[in-house]
């Protein structure tokens, strides 16, 4: 069985739109603002995947840190972005994000790789 019936060579994906067709990839590690009540990395996971710049990957949460994929072409208009970010605490705004910080795609692939391997240490390998 063959995937294509031509010759042609296969030409590589250009990347998601949203990225400029970008198809390399930066991180952003976000550290969660300690003055919020409760954990709203569910809220900002969902705030970065809806700008359609960026996305957390799997293993991408952990001690109040979430990683954020993006590529280098709008990565600095999604730190923007995230950075502008607010909860609302009892009647006031308040930062979602305590610093933002641009790591390359091997520190992110890193940090992914730890993520995971400390969820397999304390839950067993995901299904």
């Amino acid at each position: 069985m063959t995937a294509r019936d031509t010759d042609r060579p296969i030409r590589p994906c250009a990347g998601l739109a949203g990225y400029g067709g970008d198809t390399e990839r930066v991180y952003l590690l976000l550290t969660e603002n300690p003055a919020l009540p409760y954990s709203h990395v569910a809220a900002l996971a969902g705030h970065i995947r809806g700008t359609g710049i960026g996305r957390a990957p799997r293993f991408s949460c952990r001690d109040g840190r979430l990683l954020a994929e993006s590529a280098p072409s709008v990565v600095a208009d999604l730190a923007r972005r995230v950075a502008l970010l607010t909860f609302t605490v009892d009647g006031r705004e308040v930062p979602a994000v305590s610093s933002v910080d641009q790591l390359t795609a091997e520190a992110g692939r890193a940090i992914i790789a730890e993520n995971r391997a400390a969820y397999v240490a304390e839950y067993g390998e995901p299904t």
